[in-house]
């Protein structure tokens, strides 16, 4: 078994037995009585909102690749991010190179230069994150602060995983160093691939600076976390218990559930309900209702993302044949 298919069942177990503490005392019957009160409608609009984020990024994408020299057509990026979606319910954070993949192979762009817009991307997407989270902290500050007295971790096992990485990471640099410097007669195709990979890599990367049209990029890129916002919101009002919480709850909510989406757990399984469970229980939800919604609004969302991706995974070949 490979190194990525074990990382991805490794991932898979963690997040399957956060779900488990999580869920372990869950009442099935509290379970169907509120699924039997659900207003379908609201979910119907989630889903609606979902695809349409898709459709956003696909355009916004769009504008990071023309740049390049190249006219990808909508209808691939879109389909190609629903495949990200899709696979990224079975390989944490494969996702992305799926999504490359199939731009890739149908449009018959450079890997590596979708790999330097894709994390142009990433740097947009990230910047935003901490923008909006320091909003929300400033906004909601009381309520930051009860979060913050969640059960704690112990710093004695983070400053060991930190010391592990710092070793192998420079143990890789090192043997990289070596294998390229020290002994260039075997390195040195290798190191004009490793070039030209990097040379095309920056370009995407750097083609921020050179994007026509930027207040429309950055309009995109915050409709966006708009969008996802949205389709948490819409399910407090399918949700009879949540129904009259109020917006700030909301986007209180939302804005430290994403979070859990940083940790390489598929979908963010567990963290994600764990968390919502935790925001919810701050304005007067009982701990079991929580657990409903989290798993409504997180089942709907993984549900949505296998039955479009794999529509995209059969469509992009037949909308590709010539």
């Amino acid at each position: 078994m490979d190194k990525k298919k074990t990382r991805a069942i490794l991932f898979f177990f963690v997040g399957a037995g956060l779900f488990w503490i999580v869920y372990r005392d869950m009442d099935l019957n509290e379970l169907g009585d509120h699924l039997s009160r659900l207003k379908w409608w609201w979910i119907g609009v989630s889903v609606m909102l979902n695809l349409f984020s898709h459709l956003i990024k696909a355009f916004r994408w769009q504008m990071l690749i023309t740049p390049l020299g190249y006219a990808p057509g909508i209808g691939n990026l879109f389909l190609s991010n629903l495949v990200l979606a899709f696979t990224n319910l079975v390989i944490p954070r494969g996702g992305e190179f799926a999504r490359l993949g199939v731009v890739n192979r149908f449009e018959k762009i450079p890997f590596s230069k979708l790999l330097g817009t894709a994390l142009a991307e990433r740097l947009t997407d990230l910047i935003l994150l901490v923008l909006i989270a320091g909003t929300l902290i400033v906004w909601q500050f009381d309520n930051f602060i009860k979060i913050l007295k969640a059960p704690e971790i112990s710093m004695d096992a983070m400053n060991i995983r930190g010391v592990l990485i710092v070793i192998l990471v420079s143990a890789f640099l090192g043997a990289l160093f070596y294998f390229l410097f020290l002994r260039p007669g075997r390195a040195k195709n290798l190191k004009k691939r490793l070039r030209k990979f990097w040379n095309e890599m920056a370009e995407g990367f750097m083609v921020l600076s050179r994007i026509k049209g930027l207040p429309l990029y950055l309009f995109y890129s915050l409709l966006q976390y708009v969008l996802w916002f949205l389709m948490l919101y819409v399910i407090f009002f399918a949700f009879p218990p949540t129904t009259d919480l109020s917006f700030s709850v909301a986007a209180f909510t939302f804005g430290f559930a994403t979070l859990a989406f940083l940790l390489p757990v598929q979908a963010g399984i567990g963290a994600w309900h764990f968390v919502v469970i935790q925001c919810l229980m701050l304005f007067g939800i009982q701990e079991s209702t929580g657990q409903i919604f989290a798993l409504i609004a997180h089942s709907f969302s993984m549900l949505i993302h296998l039955v479009t991706g794999a529509i995209a995974f059969v469509t992009l070949p037949l909308v590709n044949r010539e």
